[in-house]
């Protein structure tokens, strides 16, 4: 937005100043939330909906460097994480070329090394450890401009966010993901589509034996075809069984036929398409199976994007940074997005701290 969109904008209400202001409550927002409020370095999170928003149909995979951030957030926060979910003992890989399946691989995983969880749990179990009054519902960023000594933040909020608020902050963190509008006033790029569609679901099944029988405690199972034209992971997580499936869309056929243009939870249809990219598909009787277990309403049906990188994550003479999937978001194969978001609010809750 320019300073004359301001200008002509009409304001509601003033916020009080704050030291630091964080748009956003996913997992990068709260973790540096969390991260702060550990050093006493006062910071408030603004999210977007009037509560945090339903399940994200997905589980996250936690490596040795998210495990190290976690610790580093808030000691003892990893071994809290992983009750959650399940830590992963070995990963089953079978790779497909010229139509024929090469013998699987299998790698064990060192102990309690590597996490997977349920996406909407480990936000849950962030926004239980930082302080309630210092997160804010319904405040949508829309955009800021510089002030003396730091900048204006502007929201729309309320519960129809029909309202104008300005709040004043010596810091904004923009943590409001790949559509961000804290990026989007600083770069003014967008999310560049890698021509990936991505179908997932969680399948509430705590003894391994409810509507899957197909996967072991502390398993991964990896299905990938040569050049990537599909690719599957199914895993235990916790009381929870996650399958992925992703497929190629060099036309952009699929990409188009997506609700809004994104996809979302839910949308009629989506398990029929899912079922459609494994036709002809030899090996592949186990995927067809959890998604022929799975409801229609709970699976997640959308393209996959990422961020270019950038030089810099600053703006507004430093009073103004981005972090997380605003700052770098990327392909989402191994999980490395939630990972690095913990590194982000790790590294920069001591940066914050020391100074």
């Amino acid at each position: 937005m320019s300073s004359l969109e301001f200008d002509e904008m009409a304001v509601s209400e003033r916020g009080p100043d704050l030291d630091i202001v964080i748009a956003g409550g996913g997992l990068a927002g709260l973790s540096l939330a969390l991260a702060l409020q550990h050093r006493n370095v006062e910071a408030h999170v603004f999210e977007y909906h009037p509560y945090f928003k339903a399940d994200t149909a997905t589980a996250i995979g936690i490596g040795p460097n998210g495990v190290t951030a976690l610790e580093g957030i808030k000691s003892g926060l990893s071994s809290i994480i992983s009750q959650a979910g399940s830590y992963t003992n070995n990963i089953k890989l079978t790779y497909f070329r010229d139509g024929k399946e090469d013998p699987p691989r299998i790698t064990n995983v060192p102990p309690k090394k590597y996490i997977t969880v349920r996406w909407k749990s480990v936000q849950e179990i962030l926004a239980s450890l930082v302080d309630n009054k210092r997160i804010v519902f319904s405040h949508k960023l829309i955009g800021y401009r510089p002030s003396k000594g730091g900048v204006e933040a502007y929201f729309r909020c309320g519960n129809a966010l029909d309202r104008i608020k300005v709040v004043w902050t010596k810091l904004l963190i923009g943590a409001d993901g790949i559509w961000s509008a804290v990026r989007k006033q600083m770069v003014g790029d967008s999310p560049r589509y890698l021509n990936l569609v991505h179908w997932n679901a969680l399948l509430y099944n705590p003894d391994l034996n409810r509507v899957y029988k197909g996967i072991k405690e502390g398993e991964i199972i990896a299905r990938t075809m040569e050049n990537m034209q599909a690719h599957s992971i199914i895993a235990h997580a916790g009381d929870y069984t996650l399958w992925v499936l992703r497929t190629k869309d060099e036309s952009e056929d699929l990409a188009n036929s997506l609700v809004g243009g994104r996809g979302g939870i839910g949308i009629p249809g989506c398990k029929a398409r899912a079922l459609k990219q494994l036709d002809g598909l030899e090996g592949w009787d186990s995927v067809r199976e959890v998604i022929d277990a799975t409801s229609e309403d709970i699976i997640s049906e959308r393209k996959i994007m990422d961020r270019l990188p950038l030089d810099k994550w600053t703006d507004a003479d430093g009073h103004v940074l981005l972090i997380g999937d605003a700052a770098h978001a990327q392909y989402v194969g191994p999980g490395q997005g939630a990972r690095t978001a913990f590194e982000d609010a790790h590294q920069l809750s001591l940066l914050l701290q020391h100074v």
